[in-house]
């Protein structure tokens, strides 16, 4: 058995260049720090709860912060609205804190032709997860360049080495993503040329279609010739 990826379209999933990113009634300038999460739903088994605390402590630190959460209000894995009395659980954890919505901007689902420029333009990407099946913004946001924050949970540690391509903390340790967080808005263009540019190589080599598909076509053929059964 082989196990291979589905393939990045890289000639899509790329960065682009963005001065000025425009999203619904919010322009960013180029002055301001973003923040990026993208997640199918927002749950517990993708760490919503975990990084809004992360999130929260960031924009209280930083005021030159804006934070873009993109996903859809719903639980798409896992079952959360079994334990909660609210309708989501987006709802059960705006409740348990008191959030700037004004910096945490809630933008839903968005097309690719925004969520490629939003990912672009973000200056740190964090990504949480149980260990479970890897998301595929996670490696879209890698093809763009980012820099990559993300739990150290098996799947995500099949892809990011710490310190060469990305960062990794435990799935629990807010201030262990807070520290690490501020540490890199510090300084993200650093970080972008250093840890961005080694995600967008590991997509290349390893995740995107040039990189996938002659291995496919090499199984093909091996099975058409009866090398392989």
């Amino acid at each position: 058995m082989r196990v291979l990826h589905d393939g990045i379209p890289a000639d899509f999933w790329h960065l682009r260049q963005v001065d000025e990113l425009k999203v619904g009634d919010l322009t960013i300038g180029p002055e301001t720090r973003v923040v990026t999460y993208v997640s199918r739903g927002l749950e517990s088994m993708r760490g919503f709860d975990i990084f809004m605390q992360v999130a929260k402590r960031i924009c209280d630190a930083n005021p030159d912060v804006v934070v873009l959460v993109i996903g859809a209000d719903k639980v798409a894995y896992g079952g959360d609205l079994k334990y909660i009395k609210e309708r989501s659980f987006k709802a059960h954890v705006l409740k348990q804190d008191t959030y700037d919505l004004e910096r945490i901007r809630f933008l839903g689902r968005v097309n690719p032709n925004v969520l490629v420029h939003v990912l672009s333009r973000s200056d740190l990407h964090l990504y949480l997860t149980v260990p479970f099946v890897l998301s595929w913004s996670f490696l879209d946001a890698m093809t763009c360049g980012c820099t990559m924050l993300a739990s150290d949970a098996a799947p995500v540690a099949e892809v990011i080495r710490h310190g060469q391509n990305g960062l990794l903390c435990d799935f629990f340790d807010v201030d262990g993503f807070t520290e690490t967080a501020l540490e890199v808005l510090k300084d993200p263009a650093a970080y972008r040329q250093l840890l961005g540019q080694a995600a967008q190589e590991t997509i290349e080599e390893r995740y995107s279609m040039n990189a996938v598909f002659p291995q496919m076509i090499e199984i093909y053929e091996a099975v058409l010739n009866g090398k392989q059964r």
